[in-house]
Parts: C-alpha cells; structure tokens; sequence
C-alpha cells in the first residue's frame, strides 16, 4: 500500500504539473492578442492580453493554491511520521528556544523530545553494555530512574552534568 505522503506528494507534482501547462496555455493566449490584427494604444495592449489570459490567471491561481496545500501536507506527513530523538541535552535547548520565543509553546516541543522512563532505562542498559559504567552505578541508575522517573544528567561517561543556556 502506497504511504500517506507520497499520494500527497504526487498530488503536488499533478498539481505543479498543470500550473505549469496552464501558464504557459495562458501566454499563448495572452500573446494571441498580438496576431489580431488590432490596434491598440500600448497601455491597452497589456489590459487586452490580461482580459484575455483572465480565465488561465484563475486556473493558475486555484491549481497554485492545490499546490501549495499538497506541499503542506507532504511535509507534515513526512513530520508526523519520523522519530524524533529524546534527550535532556535537547530538552533543554528547545525549553532555552520556548523561552526566548514564548509563542513556540503552543507547540509543546520540550514535552515531545522528553526522554520517557524506558528510554532512560535503554540509555543506562547500552551505557553498562559499553563499560562506561559498574555494576552498582548501573543499578542506583536503574534503581533512580524506577523510584522518582526524574531525569538523571548523567553524560555517557559518568559525569554529573547540568546543561544551563544562559539567555544572551
């Protein structure tokens, strides 16, 4: 089965396609005034052309907004369906960002990229496996990340670290 946003993709491609095809179906029209055989002052020239490519400037301007629409939708389809990575390094940039910029906090973006319990506990588990931590460092980490979910800011390499953007 075809995925969602590549039937908005190829809405799109249609789309531009024809804006495309009417444009140019619309120069030639316009351009058709000059072969009439009329003669027109040179400001009536140019109101001649657009009276006469009118309907194509419609068409352009509806198959314009189709693609435009289409576009929106691929890229939030594609958003919508990509991970996004969780970690107290970036909640914290994005939580500097939402303040520096309080209208991003409609979006919730710090709530999103909040690493969960389990991915805590997946980070600490890949953290033993690498030897960076013991044995009991892995299990009062484990122990921590069970009995409070608070977050531990610990680096990859056991430092306790606290990530703190100042506001410039």
């Amino acid at each position: 089965m075809v995925s969602r946003h590549w039937l908005y993709f190829s809405g799109f491609v249609i789309s531009a396609v024809l804006l495309v095809g009417a444009g140019l179906i619309g120069i030639v029209d316009a351009l058709s005034v000059l072969s009439g055989g009329m003669s027109y002052g040179e400001e009536f020239i140019l109101l001649a052309m657009l009276g006469e490519a009118a309907e194509w400037v419609m068409v352009g301007l509806i198959l314009g907004l189709f693609a435009v629409l289409f576009l929106a939708a691929t890229v939030v389809s594609i958003l919508r369906s990509t991970s996004i990575p969780r970690s107290d390094r970036l909640v914290s940039i994005v939580e500097w960002v939402e303040r520096k910029y309080p209208v991003l906090r409609q979006f919730d973006a710090s709530g999103k990229v909040t690493p969960t319990t389990e991915d805590r506990k997946q980070q600490i588990k890949e953290q033993y496996i690498a030897g960076e931590i013991s044995e009991a460092e892995f299990e009062r980490k484990m122990e921590q990340v069970m009995d409070d979910g608070s977050p531990d800011q610990t680096s990859r390499y056991g430092n306790s670290t606290t990530v703190e953007m100042k506001d410039r």
